[in-house]
């Protein structure tokens, strides 16, 4: 009885040592024949100024790297150029709603002070993107911070090289695929409760707490099955494949969204899958 207690002791210790350990945003990929450590550093892509913060091991890690890797280049003036071409209007997609369901998504809409004619103006996906952004209950929204565009002005003026993981083109086409009519309006209902919830998020980004962010991010309430299969896991395992060749011969800094790093089919541990040693920076 004794042993069994001793033991049960031992693997608590063990599992816990392990999840503090997993705390971080910041993670080292060595091993496998590299000839450079690389990192991998997980973002939550805006951030309200007071909660934005670049700690300086992420600043050390980006400064030993010759290249800065993003899911995609925002600094690319043609990617800036296709970001305005997509944030145009869908005509066709506000038509998919009767009379009623704009009715009374408009009458939510109104109570948070927007309007279902944002949808006249801009695409579906800058309107969901803007429920995010409001979310966050800035001061002042349009001096909220974006991980990707700081981290990028940090390499370029460093003279670093800066990499992508995908095209901005698929990235938009998952989107539009995702946000169907159905979800779009599911949005406006939960409107009231993105406060909340990117509050916890927040919270958890600000102090590592990896498993908790990936949680909040992966509950059911909010994503379902498929659209984690699609928006996380099947990118996923398509940057496991690129990965190895951008870090094979130098040293590169990935910043990906906080959502991609854990979890049985998260970069973590399919990185460590292929053969590299991946371990927190505290």
């Amino acid at each position: 009885m004794k042993k069994q207690l001793i033991l049960q002791l031992l693997f608590f210790f063990v599992v816990s040592s392990g999840v503090a350990q997993e705390n971080s945003m910041l993670w080292k990929i060595a091993g496998n024949g590299l000839k450079q450590e690389s990192y991998l550093f997980g973002t939550v892509h805006m951030l309200c100024p007071d909660d934005f913060e670049i700690k300086q091991k992420c600043l050390d890690a980006l400064d030993k790297s010759q290249e800065v890797v993003f899911e995609v280049d925002l600094s690319n003036p043609d990617n800036a150029q296709k970001l305005r071409a997509y944030s145009a209007p869908d005509t066709a997609f506000i038509k998919t709603f009767s009379d009623r369901e704009v009715q009374k998504m408009d009458s939510v809409l109104t109570a948070e002070d927007l309007s279902i004619k944002l949808l006249d103006y801009v695409s579906p996906i800058a309107v969901v993107s803007l429920f995010t952004m409001k979310g966050f209950n800035c001061t002042d929204p349009t001096k909220m911070k974006s991980y990707e565009m700081e981290l990028s002005a940090i390499a370029t003026a460093k003279g670093k090289v800066i990499g992508e993981l995908e095209t901005i083109d698929m990235q938009f086409a998952l989107l539009k695929d995702i946000i169907t009519p159905k979800l779009f309006m599911e949005s406006v209902y939960q409107l009231n409760k993105y406060p909340a919830l990117i509050a916890k998020m927040v919270a958890a980004y600000k102090t590592e707490n990896l498993g908790a962010l990936t949680a909040l991010i992966q509950d059911p309430t909010w994503m379902t099955d498929e659209q984690k299969e699609k928006l996380l896991n099947e990118r996923n395992e398509n940057w496991t494949a690129i990965i190895p060749k951008m870090i094979k011969d130098q040293s590169c800094f990935i910043a990906v969204g906080a959502g991609h790093l854990a979890g049985d089919k998260g970069l973590i541990t399919l990185l460590r899958k292929i053969g590299y040693t991946v371990t927190a920076v505290e």
